[in-house]
């Protein structure tokens, strides 16, 4: 799985805070109950944006998030 990587605010579904946060990014393979889907991992946090640039200088800065929560409906009833 080739991914890539982005330096964001930390967000998620059950969380938030204002620490620089690397993720990767990529699809999920075949085989996941996510197949298919976009993935976005957590790598590591940092107090500032010098400091993440400075570990990662290959990630895009973001001002937003990337955070897309999952689409389950494809699971049976209960599982959602």
């Amino acid at each position: 799985m080739s991914l890539d990587m982005t330096i964001e605010r930390g967000r998620g579904m059950t969380y938030s805070n204002d620490r620089w946060t690397v993720y990767e990014h990529g699809t999920y393979p075949d085989g996941s109950v996510l197949a298919g889907q976009n993935y976005r991992g957590w790598v590591e946090d940092f107090e500032t944006l010098e400091e993440a640039v400075k570990a990662y200088p290959d990630a895009q800065v973001l001002e937003g998030t990337t955070y897309q929560p999952p689409c389950l409906s494809h699971l049976p009833e209960g599982h959602e």
